[in-house]
């Protein structure tokens, strides 16, 4: 079966999810960000769906987007709280030197 010409085949919203799951199991984000563009600018351009086979791809697709959606917020999240924690860490090596100094100063 067929599409017109000029209709984003199935093989090409596939495509686009194979990139999103290939990239956001790297953790290389600038990528799926630059495949996220790339199939909004697709989606827009290709407006509804006009075959069963074209909404079933789409379907399928909207699905993984979210699933690497909440990839990367999961990883910002990991990524916020690893920073909170070293940040921490460091205004208590921070402090714990200027006390060690501090008592090396009057000892």
């Amino acid at each position: 079966m067929s599409e017109p010409a000029g209709q984003t085949s199935t093989n090409q919203w596939q495509q686009f999810e194979v990139a999103l799951v290939k990239y956001a199991n790297l953790k290389d984000w600038q990528k799926v960000e630059k495949v996220n563009e790339l199939m909004m600018m697709a989606l827009t351009v290709q407006g509804k769906p006009k075959t069963r086979s074209q909404l079933l791809a789409r379907q399928s697709l909207a699905k993984v987007h979210q699933s690497v959606i909440a990839q990367a917020i999961a990883e910002k999240e990991s990524i916020s709280s690893d920073m909170k924690q070293f940040q921490a860490t460091k205004d208590g090596i921070s402090a714990y030197k200027l006390t060690s100094l501090c008592g090396e100063i009057y000892d």
